[in-house]
């Protein structure tokens, strides 16, 4: 028989042994948890407060909804028994069904509002069901319907929450119905929303981000009509369900006109929209003009004028008209031409000005230099915020303003005056209550230390430090509380860290869910938190970043299953949603400058024309390829100057090794930049790229291709050794050490790459050579606006064991050799132009000579130096650029100079230079640049007007009989050339 403890009745099996405690159904604590809270043990005298004890520490797990104790005689003791209702919790949330975008399943799944970890109840799941609801009907998907599933873990209190939507039509946009005080045609107010298409008048469909985006559009339109205090807002949407579509309703009070004007100085109105903030806020109140005129101040100190000032007043309304006026009185322009700093003793002056934003005028950049009263006071603060930290705490930094500086009126000059004082120390750092962790890993990292400078900046770091190394070994309550007392000797101090440590949090399991198509063997090699582990929060974000890093899946959730549970060991939660496992992406772009394109029909123009390159790419992906996260890439290009396309297959963390993918590629390419011919390359490969560290990579491959020539236009090419296509297989290795603060635009830091490869018979190769480029860039900063680079590449091709008949220069296949010239390499010439040319000798040893055409043929050798000088030129946006380029592409190395002067028009064995200018405009896809160079000694050569036909009758070696067209040309490269593109130069 079973009777019921309740606190009516404590003493019904009070006094009797316990010989039993059971759980219905199965506790679903860890033992050590229930240990833990579970005041009753076998063998114990039952007492009803112990009961009570218990059901309250049960409670406070968080994993009961219901307990009902029962006890049971037996033996001559009691057997206690445990009747719970367990709290179920959110296990993943996933969405199926025919859900794409407007809204995608990300959002649907945010919408349900059902947080992964937290406890889940069954109202829940109704609330879920509406939001989602709302959220397809603000969608137009007035059709939708939401079919909810649960699917439980019993074992781990975990339920899975599916969403089957079917969407439906989507509804279109009506007629809105508009109501108030509009003062514009409802026509003007229907072009604003863009709910209709213009001139064919067809319907939108609707879409959440669409309707917003229509208020907001019919608000901008009152904005530009200077209604700033208009309200436009949505009172509903009408759904007709029989004709499918939707009538918002729009309730409009246009408001006044408001105009803001400056008077007695002449301001532009984007300059008072910029820096008046009744435009942003769409509100006209005092502290918004109070701002305001804050902003107009300091902007026009920034222009030089320091004693401006600057005052409002606001005009009644009059007329459907609320006028504001800014009136501001300039006084005299200065310039600031100095900023000097005294005082100045533990810091040297480099270091206290990278903190200030007040700068001298320059001579392009900052005409009349940066200053504004809030610039002052922000400097004094910085430097001042800068002493603090480094244990001066009673440093004192003012300012002084020197006018008509030096007897010149009008210019100005600033002297920040540092009183550095005293500086403090630590004498003695105590850290107390450090108990469960080894306080010999903790204190190493610490910025307070005896003989250190002392500052509460240093206080608040070392918080940082020891507060998250407590939360990664699972402390979670951790606290830290620092004091400090003055010590014996003067501005020394005395510092005392108090941890209160609290208790720790285990990992029970790390449980997965979501995973459809992904292995999970390739999700559990990425966790690296295991059962008994301590919890930690920031290893577990670490986990999350890492799957993240896969780019096979569109959302990852990460949650502690029932994080306000008083439990030490908790459920480490990952819920997964795979990305779509195909990508397509199209692109369209195109070059301008002086391209090397082969043209069989005139060899008048061997150093190229100006050109237009319209240039089409197609890339296709297939992601997590048999759900182990492979990638396998479809790309193609095409341009009239190449067309290009390639299969990858991309194995990512090769054997398990962070940082070391393999990929197999199989890559087709012609490429028609090279006046001389066109290059053509079908080629395997397969390379392994390896992150050796933040800095430095490594990629090891080994390639198999067939190269040939095309379109060419020189007849003596057509010897046969060198058109018919050759066989290469070559192993080369690239180190790329990357020290750039910034990839796209660097400032400071050094960019080395070393490429090295060899082709040889062993490798089933047909000509043998060994290939090495090296490449060293550098940027310095020079002062606060400038940046000094520079660029320098060494290549060297060094040919073995040529075929027959052939010099070992020659037996280097013409795609496989040096080409430069362009925007990226030698701005001397135009794209490919640079190195040896055609001058008629013969190619072939003892063979006969040609007519020359001075077409560029390659070598075996480079050289080219790139220094940039950078700097502010216009605004903020744009940058100017001096830079000086020198450099060539030889025959071999052996005939590699660095002369001035070419010897002859054969000769082109020399160091060629060019100087130019240059602009870079800054947007988000990195600066669009151009650049006019002049080459200073550009090569001339002797060329041929005519058409490859009339080149076979000439004969260099007939003296009598020629035809008029076979005379030779003297041709050389202009002097002269622009290039456009996007990027930096190196």
């Amino acid at each position: 028989m079973f009777a019921c403890l309740a606190p009516a009745q404590p003493q019904q099996f009070a006094g009797r042994r316990i010989v039993g405690i059971q759980f219905s159904p199965a506790a679903p604590l860890d033992p050590a948890d229930l240990e833990k809270v579970l005041p009753l043990k076998k063998g114990d005298v039952l007492r009803p407060q112990d009961v009570a004890r218990a059901i309250d520490g049960l409670f406070a797990t968080g994993h009961f909804d219901d307990i009902v104790v029962e006890a049971e005689p037996s033996d001559g003791g009691v057997i206690v028994r445990f009747v719970t209702k367990n709290t179920w919790f959110v296990g993943g949330v996933s969405v199926d069904g025919d859900v794409s975008n407007d809204p995608n399943r990300g959002q649907v799944a945010s919408t349900a509002q059902l947080s992964l970890g937290a406890p889940f109840r069954d109202e829940d799941l109704n609330r879920a069901q509406q939001n989602i609801r709302h959220l397809l009907e603000s969608n137009g998907l007035y059709e939708g319907n939401v079919a909810p599933n649960i699917e439980r873990d019993d074992k781990d209190q975990l339920a899975f929450i599916s969403f089957q939507v079917k969407t439906g039509k989507r509804a279109k946009y009506d007629m809105p119905v508009i109501s108030g005080e509009t003062k514009l045609p409802d026509q003007t107010i229907l072009k604003a929303t863009g709910w209709r298409l213009p001139l064919i008048h067809w319907w939108r469909q609707v879409t959440d981000a669409r309707t917003r985006k229509g208020v907001q559009g019919v608000q901008n339109k009152y904005g530009q009509q200077d209604r700033l205090l208009a309200r436009v807002e949505l009172q509903k949407l009408e759904y007709d369900k029989q004709r499918r579509r939707v009538r918002p309703n729009l309730n409009i009070n246009a408001g006044p006109k408001v105009q803001v004007k400056a008077v007695e100085t002449k301001v532009s109105k984007r300059i008072l929209r910029r820096y008046v903030p009744v435009f942003q806020q769409r509100a006209v109140d005092n502290d918004l003009l109070v701002l305001g005129e804050r902003n107009l101040r300091d902007y026009f100190q920034s222009q030089g004028y320091y004693d401006v000032e600057v005052d409002f007043r606001v005009q009644p309304p009059q007329n459907d008209l609320e006028t504001i006026e800014y009136v501001i009185s300039r006084g005299q322009r200065f310039k600031l031409v100095q900023v000097s700093i005294t005082g100045n003793k533990y810091f040297d002056e480099e270091t206290v000005r990278e903190r200030m934003f007040m700068a001298p005028a320059g001579f392009i950049h900052l005409r009349h230099g940066r200053y504004s009263e809030a610039f002052r006071r922000k400097d004094e603060e910085n430097i001042s915020n800068l002493y603090r930290a480094n244990g001066f705490r009673d440093v004192k930094v003012t300012s002084t303003i020197d006018r008509n500086y030096r007897g010149k009126a009008g210019d100005i000059a600033v002297t920040v005056v540092i009183e550095e004082g005293p500086q403090w120390f630590v004498d003695n750092l105590a850290i107390r209550g450090v108990s469960q962790l080894p306080l010999g890993d903790i204190t190493p990292a610490l910025a307070t230390a005896p003989g250190q400078p002392f500052s509460e900046v240093n206080l608040a770091a070392d918080r940082e430090v020891i507060l998250t190394d407590y939360y990664s070994h699972g402390f979670p309550a951790a606290s830290f509380n620092a004091n400090w007392q003055p010590s014996t000797a003067p501005h020394h101090v005395n510092v005392v860290y108090r941890v209160a440590e609290g208790d720790r949090q285990f990992v029970r399991n790390v449980l997965t869910s979501g995973l459809r198509t992904t292995r999970p063997s390739l999700v559990n090699k990425l966790i690296t938190l295991k059962a008994a582990d301590p919890l930690s929060p920031i290893e577990q974000t670490s986990i999350q970043k890492r799957f993240y890093d896969l780019g096979i899946f569109a959302r990852v959730d990460t949650a502690i299953e029932n994080p306000d549970g008083q439990t030490d060991h908790k459920n480490v939660l990952y819920h997964f949603e795979e990305a779509n496992r195909y990508t397509i992406s199209l692109g369209v772009g195109a070059q301008v400058a002086r391209f090397g394109t082969p043209n069989t029909a005139d060899l008048s123009a061997p150093g190229g024309t100006t050109g237009f390159s319209p240039e089409f790419s197609l890339t296709a992906s297939r992601l997590n390829f048999l759900g182990i996260g492979h990638m396998v890439t479809l790309r193609g290009l095409y341009s009239s100057l190449e067309q290009r396309g390639s299969l990858s297959y991309l194995q990512p963390r090769f054997r398990s090794v962070e940082g070391r993918n393999i990929t197999y590629t199989i890559l087709y390419d012609k490429s028609l930049n090279v006046r001389t011919f066109a290059s053509r390359r079908e080629e395997a490969s397969v390379q392994i790229s390896q992150i050796f560290s933040k800095s430095l990579t490594g990629l090891f491959r080994f390639s198999y291709r067939r190269v040939s020539v095309s379109n060419v236009v020189i007849p003596v090419l057509l010897v046969p050794q060198l058109l018919q296509p050759v066989r290469l297989g070559i192993l080369a290795t690239n180190l790329v050490q990357d020290r750039r603060d910034n990839s796209g635009d660097p400032h400071k830091g050094i960019y080395n790459t070393a490429d090295v490869g060899v082709s040889g018979k062993v490798f089933g190769s047909q000509r043998s050579f060994a290939r090495v480029l090296l490449r060293n860039a550098t940027y310095y900063k020079v002062g606060r606006n400038m940046v000094l680079a520079r660029q320098t590449q060494f290549g060297i091709i060094q040919p073995f064991a040529a075929p027959a008949n052939i010099s070992a220069e020659q037996s280097v296949p013409l795609p496989e050799r040096f080409f430069a010239g362009g925007a990226d390499s030698l701005r001397a010439f135009p794209y490919n132009q640079a190195g040896p040319r055609d001058t008629g000798a013969a190619l072939v040893p003892g063979g006969p000579s040609s007519q020359p055409t001075g077409f560029p043929l390659g070598g075996n050798a480079l050289f080219i130096n790139n220094v940039e000088l950078r700097f502010p030129f216009i605004g903020e946006n744009i940058q100017g650029v001096f830079f000086h380029d020198m450099g060539n592409v030889f025959t071999s190395i052996g005939k590699m100079s660095f002369r001035f002067n070419q010897k002859n028009q054969q000769d082109f064995d020399y160091t060629v230079h060019a100087v130019g200018f240059g602009v870079r405009y800054r947007t988000p896809i990195g600066p669009i640049r151009g650049d006019l160079a002049y080459s200073i000694n550009p090569p001339s050569f002797i060329g041929f007007k005519g058409t490859p036909a009339e080149l076979l009758q000439c004969n260099p070696n007939q003296t009598v009989g020629l035809p008029s067209f076979c005379q030779p040309t003297s041709q050389s490269i202009s002097h002269f050339q622009f290039f456009f593109s996007i990027g930096q130069t190196f």
